[in-house]
């Protein structure tokens, strides 16, 4: 998708799943492939992450890797790693435990997003992943470096949404959940 990067979030420590759960076989493949499947559909993806094996697989199918050396400064510093990294005149945030998640969905972002507005996902009424954050945001981002996520980017300022489906919104948190 021209001039947006996707940038994938995959440098938590999956404390509730006990080991690397994107490395955990789901329906038959590993949950990370189920990020990097939709990302071949974007020019430029960047994958965050802390985990050799993780940073291999990226790089066999192509993609920019940064290597996220502080995991336990939260989510917010993996996003500004990644939007550090960032040339393009946006980019989709997206967490790595979403294997329900449409291709579909994150076309629909690129669709109504308009350069000016944060687009993110929402499932009855929650906020949720994925986000696209145009270059206007990047400043914000990187100075982020904690667990709270994108959202806080947003402050005051309208944003657009697209709906999830009750399966898309569901992440993989637990060993139970790929049953």
């Amino acid at each position: 998708m021209n001039n947006i990067s996707l940038i994938i979030l995959a440098s938590g420590f999956s404390r509730r799943f006990v080991s690397n759960k994107l490395l955990y076989e789901f329906h038959g493949k590993k949950l990370i492939e189920y990020a990097f499947d939709k990302a071949s559909a974007f020019l430029d993806v960047i994958v965050v992450t802390q985990y050799e094996k993780i940073k291999e697989m990226a790089e066999t199918l192509g993609y920019r890797v940064i290597m996220n050396d502080h995991p336990e400064y939260g989510q917010g510093h993996s996003i500004a790693l990644g939007v550090g990294a960032c040339m393009s005149d946006a980019c989709i945030l997206m967490v790595a435990d979403m294997p329900y998640l449409k291709l579909d969905t994150l076309k629909e972002m690129v669709s109504i997003q308009d350069g000016k507005h944060i687009v993110i996902c929402e499932y009855n009424g929650i906020l949720c992943n994925p986000m696209l954050l145009p270059k206007r945001y990047y400043d914000r981002a990187k100075q982020l470096c904690n667990d709270k996520g994108a959202k806080q980017i947003i402050g005051d300022d309208l944003y657009l949404t697209v709906s999830l489906s009750h399966e898309e919104f569901m992440d993989i948190d637990e060993k139970t959940e790929v049953v």
